[in-house]
């Protein structure tokens, strides 16, 4: 485990990160519906079935962007269990608690994302 981060703290983001999928899954299930095909026969004009499938597509970018994030909530649980928690994946400094308090799943350091992104 990262020398930065007490047991206290590791506890509280361990909590953060149990909330976080507890509050992905339960979007994903409830925007579930949401994502089956319009039908034609639903609407009542050309319009609004466009509309709808509009609002389908945004829905269903959303939904990636929550599984996406799901995913990374599940890794950062595996790197709890195996004690590489905290620990940047690219340069293997410590991430500080600021950013895993506001992104619980971050596996790299700032300045690496910041790096990577420009990438």
């Amino acid at each position: 485990m990262p020398e930065s981060l007490t047991k206290d703290q590791l506890d509280e983001l361990s909590q953060d990160l149990v909330e976080l999928q507890t509050r992905l899954e339960k979007l994903l299930k409830d925007t579930e519906a949401g994502t089956s095909p319009v039908k034609l026969k639903d609407n009542q004009g050309r319009l609004s079935r466009m509309d709808e499938m509009h609002n389908q597509s945004i829905l269903v970018a959303n939904r990636n962007v929550t599984k996406n994030r799901l995913k990374a909530v599940l890794l950062a649980k595996q790197r709890l269990i195996a004690g590489a928690f905290g620990e940047c994946v690219e340069c293997g400094d410590d991430i500080s608690f600021t950013r895993l308090k506001a992104y619980p799943e971050a596996e790299m350091c700032i300045q690496c994302k910041q790096e990577n992104e420009l990438r």
